[in-house]
């Protein structure tokens, strides 16, 4: 069992050191945040990437030093809260979010498709299985970005229960202004990360029908 284990670690430490190689930049360091010794380690890196930190697919955080260095402690910490709350779900419903993630790139990839087919509907390609094929991928893209906008709103629930609510929104107020302001970045936030004040309401609400389930 211990070679075993000792494998599965030295795996997660290989796919992390990939991982973050492919999308951000390579590994600097590897070691605790803020020297929390109770927490898992994270791995810092830095790069110009607009992301402040990501978990990966084998359960490990990502930090960027280059954008997080100039966080205050709240607003740096929420980044890592903010992580931490995608790791702190049961492995079965990490499972289906990497599932629908898998989904939503092959929806991306038929709906590519589809559209390249329709480039030949003029020159005798059917109309009707381009369409059922673009309507299908269309279907799975919206499921996939659906699925990430409820897994970012649990992860900011996450945040947000350990912080309060002026705490979390002063805190992502310092992110944003310190978040690169590029078209790509801005897109991708409309598209995959809830809005500040629904996560805020969805949590009174949660916190209203909690309450309301104690009393009966």
């Amino acid at each position: 069992m211990q070679v075993t284990g000792d494998i599965a670690v030295k795996f997660q430490d290989w796919f992390t050191r990939l991982f973050a190689r492919l999308y951000h930049g390579p590994i600097e360091s590897v070691g605790t945040f803020n020297g929390d010794s109770s927490e898992d380690d994270v791995y810092w890196f830095s790069s110009d990437s607009a992301a402040f930190g990501q978990t990966t697919p084998v359960g490990t955080i990502i930090l960027n030093r280059k954008r997080m260095e100039n966080l205050s402690d709240e607003a740096a910490e929420l980044v890592y809260r903010h992580e931490r709350g995608h790791l702190d779900r049961l492995p079965v419903f990490r499972g289906l979010f990497y599932g629908m993630v898998f989904n939503g790139v092959l929806g991306i990839y038929y709906l590519l498709k589809s559209l390249g087919y329709s480039l030949l509907i003029p020159f005798g390609v059917p109309v009707e299985p381009v369409a059922l094929l673009a309507g299908v991928s269309l279907v799975m893209v919206l499921t996939f970005v659906l699925t990430v906008r409820v897994e970012e709103l649990a992860a900011d629930l996450h945040a947000l229960r350990e912080y309060g609510e002026q705490e979390f929104l002063d805190a992502y107020d310092e992110i944003s202004e310190e978040g690169s302001d590029s078209m790509h970045n801005q897109i991708v936030t409309a598209l995959l990360y809830p809005r500040l004040n629904n996560v805020v309401r969805v949590h009174r609400f949660l916190n209203w029908a909690k309450s309301l389930s104690t009393r009966v």
